[in-house]
Parts: C-alpha cells; structure tokens; sequence
C-alpha cells in the first residue's frame, strides 16, 4: 500500500555515489510498497517522528544498468525538540552503518550495502529543511517469513536450520538483533537460504565470539511453532525445538547445535 508520504517516491531520478567506489550512479525509485511511522528519541536531541518506507530500485545509469535494488526511504515528520537540530535520526544511521560493516566483512546472511544519498526536505513536503535519507541495497531473492504459517513441517524444519546458519554467521560477525520477528527473515527456497534483514534494529556488540541458543533464538524470532505466538509459549513447539532446561542451550559450536535439531526430528 502506497502511503501519502510517499507519494512523490514512485519514479524518482536518484543520484547515488556506490559505497564501494564512489563511481556517480543513477536509480528510478518504484512505488513504496511497505511504510512505517515510528517515534525515535535520542538522549541529545529529544524525539522525533520518522516514516520510512521501501521499494524497488533500478540503476539507469552507470556501470550495471538494469541492477536492481531495493531503497529504504526515510522521511523526517517532525521537527527534533530543539528545531534547530538538523540531525538524521541514529537508526538511519545505523541502518547505514550495520549494513556497510557487514558488507566489508563478506557477510552472506544480510542484504550488501550499495549506496545511500541525503537530501533536504522542500516547502512541499512535512519539515521543510528536514531530512530525507536514501538506503540502497541489494535485492534479495525470496519472500519474508510472514508465509511461515504456510509451510509443512519438513518446510518449516529447513527454515530453521537455515535461519539458524544465517544468524551464527551474523553473531560470529559480532551483532545481534533487536526487532526478531518473521517478517525480517528473507527465505529463498530455491537455494535454501535465509537472510537477516531491517539492520536498523541491529548492533555491533564487537562480542565476536558469542554462543547461540537455538531454543532461545527460534523462540524469540517466532519460529518455534506453526502458529505465530509469544516467545514464551511452548504448547504447541514443533518436535524440532529442544525443551526448557536449567541454564539453556548456548552452542559454541555451530554443527553440534544443528545435530541435536536434527536428531530430534529423527527421534
């Protein structure tokens, strides 16, 4: 659904500089097809209200003509409690910021970093002179997990294992997430392959190290079960998911943590 806010997106001429080569590049924006409105508050400048929204992007000039990507759109709604304050909110930056990490480590599991521009709102739009920040980066094949309802059990078993290699991957490079949830998991069942997405919610705890907890994490990102329920609920789990127990199920080692899964489904 295209919202108001955007209305202006659809067909918009883009210059971007590409992150990796600052080569001079051009993108037609598509129609938004996901917005959100969100209130952030920031321990220097107060609150502000930020929409943002996502479509498609195809480059149009430079050196891949035809790529195509997707764009975050984010849109300042007010002004921040000193309106003299002209700051992009902190999740765009670490949108941005998470995205260029993880892109320069060759991380696999998440959307790689193209490009981002900044331009300033005019009379018509909501803030004049506030922000708007565009986020390109690369499309993903596949479909969110808002479809995981849908899938058979074996399914539904081999989006977890293969969540749970994306999310080692993205813990072993240090972050993790704070917005778990079906939808920010990407799914492309021609290669079998899950990705992390919405970066904005994520963070560089620089923990390289860090264990997984396969109970903890499927619970927490909703895949414990077909139906969608709290973390807590464990009623109706697939035989798949291990059971509670005194001081969890934290894995240091990624192939023992999947055996055990596996074994279970094998029981």
């Amino acid at each position: 659904m295209e919202s108001e806010y955007f209305d202006w997106v659809a067909d918009f001429e883009l210059p971007v500089k590409l992150a990796k080569t600052s080569t001079p590049t051009r993108w037609q924006m598509g129609r938004i097809t996901k917005v959100k409105v969100r209130v952030h508050e920031d321990y220097e400048y107060g609150t502000i209200r930020e929409a943002t929204g996502v479509c498609s992007a195809i480059q149009i000039e430079g050196p891949s003509p035809g790529q195509e990507a997707i764009a975050k759109v984010k849109l300042q709604l007010s002004p921040w409690d000193d309106p003299t304050v002209d700051a992009i909110s902190m999740e765009a930056i670490r949108e941005m910021d998470n995205l260029a990490k993880l892109t320069d480590v060759h991380c696999s599991s998440t959307p790689a970093f193209i490009g981002r521009a900044h331009c300033v709102q005019g009379d018509d739009l909501y803030i004049p002179g506030g922000y708007i920040v565009f986020i390109l980066m690369e499309r993903l094949p596949g479909r969110d997990l808002g479809c995981f309802h849908e899938l058979s059990l074996e399914e539904r078993d081999e989006v977890r294992i293969a969540f749970l290699k994306a999310l080692w991957e993205f813990h072993r490079h240090g972050f993790d997430h704070w917005d778990p949830r079906r939808e920010n998991i990407m799914w492309d069942n021609a290669a079998r392959k899950c990705y992390i997405l919405d970066l904005e919610d994520a963070e560089d705890l620089e923990i390289k190290g860090m264990g997984t907890d396969p109970l903890y994490e499927l619970s927490a990102w909703d895949l414990h079960g077909k139906a969608s329920r709290p973390a807590y609920d464990h009623v109706d789990d697939d035989p798949m998911i291990p059971p509670e127990r005194k001081g969890g199920w934290t894995f240091y080692d990624r192939e023992e943590m999947l055996a055990m899964l596996m074994r279970r489904v094998t029981q």
